[in-house]
């Protein structure tokens, strides 16, 4: 059975949106609030969690790939899965989640990984969109980001 050895969800009570309409290496998304620091289990290979949020702004969307950075080294990456929250319009919600392994890691180091997000086809007026107010005002709020490194070897 898997155990997670660190995560966290990262909603700001206000909306954050990473812009899709631009091609974009892998790039953090937030090295304050999505980055985790971890010990290379006895493995040597994690599972990485990374979903939530909305990519949103038009009805298609863009394609975007998920990873992970240590430091400038990418790690890992992949193309999320994207569930729609309703038929495409300009305000449907596709809400990626990507699960993907890092293997050959050093047991006992101890690392230090930034949630990221690259642009691979890009879309006018979107975006990956998280956070946001509750409150009765709609399409403002997008819901927290999951990030999380899971020791899978156990």
């Amino acid at each position: 059975m898997a155990k997670l050895l660190t995560g966290k969800l990262y909603d700001p009570a206000t909306a954050v949106t990473k812009a899709t309409t631009a091609a974009l290496a892998l790039t953090a998304l937030d090295t304050t609030n999505l980055r985790l620091a971890f010990v290379v289990p006895s493995g040597g290979i994690v599972g990485v969690r990374i979903a939530g949020g909305a990519i949103h702004g038009a009805t298609t969307f863009p394609q975007i790939l998920v990873g992970v950075l240590e430091g400038s080294t990418v790690r890992g990456r992949m193309a999320p899965t994207t569930a729609l929250g309703g038929t495409a319009v300009a305000t449907t919600f596709a809400v990626p989640e990507a699960f993907f392994l890092v293997s050959g890691l050093t047991v006992g180091a101890s690392l230090t990984w930034d949630a990221a997000y690259g642009v691979e086809t890009v879309v006018a007026a979107t975006g990956w969109k998280y956070g946001g107010p509750s409150d009765t005002t709609v399409n403002n709020a997008f819901g927290g980001i999951a990030f999380e490194v899971w020791d899978v070897s156990s």
